[in-house]
């Protein structure tokens, strides 16, 4: 009987062990973070360009467009739920940026990537960033020539672009779209490798600390501040915030796999999220609560099996569907203007990007 107590505490204290070097966000799971995050971007690329919609504020903060989402929400109308995904849902590229900070933090600094030179790091990063860019941005051209030959399109801001250093021309504004995304993530790829890697947290601290204090005494609705979150300012919060997960909580942190508890972590990072919306300073922190709110939409969506399974399968086709649908949404966005048929729309382009990411993925992934 002795011996048996023995062995029952020790597979606990293995288990228990084990689960503390578990990572708080599984493979799958970052999977279907990766499927929920493209779903309201995409969504949010299209709907937030209808007539009458109010952009929100991604890289600027306009009190404008706060004002508007609440007039429609106290007098709503077929445009309310069209404002309520622009007012929640442009942040899904912040989720994409955490996952590259947790994703590289547990490759480089506790998996088979440590030891990777300075050199062969960012090189690998940037041939995979250039090549999937480059594919995307030239299908996005051809539609644009397609649709209107006579554009012209400035040939420097282009090249730019496609080498990935667009962001950093003041000149220009980046587009199309969601490319501008490339060129930041890139610019945090280096950062970690020259900054952050196998640094104290201190220094990812420190790097969180310097941006928000610098975007502070920016002019809210000025070019600095679209410069500046064009670039890594946007970025580097939600980034050392994977890199500081990866390194600190587990599986049990926060009993947040409890369903109950969960859900009331969901609640409150949601109330919080939307509080911050409504001042300047506290939008400058939002990222930490997107974030908090996605794990815990994750975590309960694998609670629910189809969902598990739908969002898990979307995340494998993130990366494509991330460069395909800005073509399907210059193709259908004039369209949806001109008749006013927005729901319609938006089931026709959700259709075909996910259809036309599924025969372009052995193209954009290089694998058969």
């Amino acid at each position: 009987m002795a011996n048996y107590f023995h062995l029952k505490n020790e597979t606990n204290v293995s288990t228990v062990a084990s689960e503390e070097k578990t990572p708080l966000l599984s493979r799958t799971e970052c999977n279907i973070m990766r499927g929920f995050a493209i779903i309201i971007i995409i969504i949010d690329n299209l709907t937030h360009s209808f007539h009458g919609v109010y952009k929100d504020n991604e890289f600027n903060f306009f009190w404008s467009s706060v004002q508007g989402f609440l007039n429609n929400l106290s007098h709503p109308d077929n445009l309310l739920l069209f404002n309520v995904i622009s007012f929640f849902c442009p942040y899904g590229v912040m989720l994409f940026i955490f996952l590259s900070g947790y994703g590289l933090t547990l490759k480089y600094e506790k998996g088979n990537g440590l030891g990777t030179s300075h050199k062969d790091f960012i090189f690998s990063h940037y041939k995979k960033m250039f090549t999937m860019h480059a594919k995307g941005f030239a299908l996005f051209l051809m539609v644009l020539l397609i649709i209107d030959p006579h554009i012209i399109v400035g040939g420097t801001h282009t090249i730019l672009q496609i080498l990935l250093l667009g962001n950093l021309n003041p000149s220009q504004i980046i587009s199309p779209g969601p490319y501008w995304f490339f060129g930041m993530i890139m610019e945090m790829y280096v950062i970690y490798r020259l900054i952050i890697y196998r640094r104290s947290d201190s220094t990812a601290i420190a790097l969180c600390i310097l941006s928000l204090f610098v975007m502070a005494f920016t002019d809210p609705e000025g070019e600095i501040l679209r410069y500046l979150r064009n670039n890594c300012f946007l970025a580097i919060l939600p980034f050392c915030m994977g890199v500081l997960t990866a390194r600190h909580l587990n599986y049990k942190s926060l009993s947040i796999n409890k369903p109950l508890i969960c859900f009331g972590w969901f609640i409150l990072s949601f109330i919080l999220l939307t509080l911050s919306k409504f001042n300047f300073y506290s939008w400058l922190f939002m990222p930490i609560f997107i974030i908090m709110t996605a794990i815990t939409i994750v975590k309960l969506i694998r609670k629910v099996k189809i969902l598990d399974t739908i969002f898990n399968w979307l995340g494998a086709l993130s990366g494509v569907l991330f460069v395909v649908h800005p073509s399907i949404r210059e193709l259908l966005l004039s369209r949806a203007n001109e008749s006013g048929e927005y729901y319609h729309t938006v089931f026709i382009f959700l259709f075909l990007s996910i259809v036309l990411s599924i025969i372009l993925k052995p193209v954009f992934s290089g694998k058969k």
